[in-house]
């Protein structure tokens, strides 16, 4: 079977990246191959290329690409379309109100609620992240199948994460850390007091931002790390504790959890909001805490730096459950029985 990926990013796009370009290998292994699109442009010559491969194609997969409504048919013809969805691209983005003023922000986003509903009816299947991104694209589409973001447990051998925890005790120093990107900075600001009162009574604490951008704390001792794909891993194994801080939007509910994920496979314990995929992705007490105000952030966060087996029990058996259920081989072929299923016999 032929199937080609239209992406709205490239290598470093997270979604692009863990959703479709980690599952290649293992496509092809299930009999899909598939060719790959960066939808970016939109020029004339770009647009004639991606219909002219998608003739050649038995099926087509769109990662969170929104086309205007008008261009759909004219790229995509009578072809299979699948469209996969991780993120709540029908809300208001974590910092367009800042960026744009409520009223333009809304409109942006009622633009692509039009998009994204012109492309939902058209797909023979979608592929939601989660289960609140399902409940929504069930209103535009009959057949939606729930698949997680999947892990590559490769970049975190048992060994190593093994060292990782030999080498963080013998330190001394305890460093919390946060893996993102410049939009959900914003989130980081319920963190702000809290880490400021735990770094008054432990001078050799560090709050780890591992980002493309980053942003200050007053009175919060902080470790900038620029996001690399080679460069992710070990700044996760050099972590004490991970952190996922939201907040009740519609936006962050659509938020699929690859922060929880990346700290559990690294088996790091998790501080995080309780909402959305968080609440599957963590048990609280179990896998990792949660925290809402303030003071719960500073009482969580304090547990774990005060208790070094809590965290290598959370940690562990968080690394458990994304061994089980989240292992980049097991969902990307759960990904290539959604495709084969939805599209049939390829043709001749």
């Amino acid at each position: 079977m032929r199937l080609l990926c239209v992406l709205n990013g490239g290598v470093d796009h997270p979604s692009s990246r863990l959703r479709i370009l980690q599952h290649l290998e293992h496509l092809r292994g299930r009999g899909v191959e598939p060719d790959v699109f960066v939808a970016k442009g939109t020029r004339a010559v770009d647009l004639a290329d991606l219909a002219r491969r998608t003739r050649r194609s038995d099926a087509v997969l769109v990662q969170k690409k929104l086309f205007s409504p008008w261009k759909i048919p004219l790229l995509f013809g009578s072809a299979p379309l699948l469209f996969d969805l991780d993120d709540a691209v029908f809300a208001v983005g974590p910092d367009e109100r800042d960026r744009f003023g409520e009223e333009r922000a809304e409109t942006r986003a009622q633009a692509r609620r039009r998009r994204l509903s012109a492309v939902l009816r058209r797909s023979r299947r979608v592929i939601a992240g989660n289960r609140f991104l399902a409940e929504y694209v069930s209103r535009y589409a009959s057949d939606v199948a729930v698949l997680p973001t999947g892990v590559d447990l490769r970049s975190f051998p048992d060994d190593a994460v093994g060292r990782a925890r030999q080498t963080r005790a013998a330190a001394g120093a305890q460093r919390i850390g946060w893996l993102g990107s410049r939009p959900s900075l914003r989130y980081l600001g319920v963190l702000a007091e809290p880490l400021r009162r735990l770094c008054e009574g432990r001078p050799r604490l560090r709050f780890v931002q591992v980002c493309n951008a980053f942003v200050d704390l007053p009175g919060v001792p902080t470790e900038k790390i620029t996001w690399s794909p080679g460069g992710e891993a070990a700044a996760l194994l050099g972590l004490d504790i991970g952190v996922m801080p939201l907040d009740e939007s519609l936006f962050s509910q659509g938020k699929c959890g690859l922060k929880i994920l990346m700290y559990h496979a690294a088996g790091l314990p998790v501080v995080c909001t309780p909402v959305g995929a968080n609440r599957e992705l963590v048990e609280d007490g179990r896998s990792g805490l949660y925290a809402t105000t303030s003071d719960d952030w500073f009482d969580r966060l304090g547990r774990l730096l005060d208790d070094p087996s809590l965290r290598a029990a959370l940690g562990e058996r968080g690394r458990n459950a994304t061994l089980k259920d989240y292992e980049a081989g097991a969902i990307g072929s759960r990904l290539a029985d959604l495709v084969k299923g939805a599209v049939g016999p390829a043709r001749s």
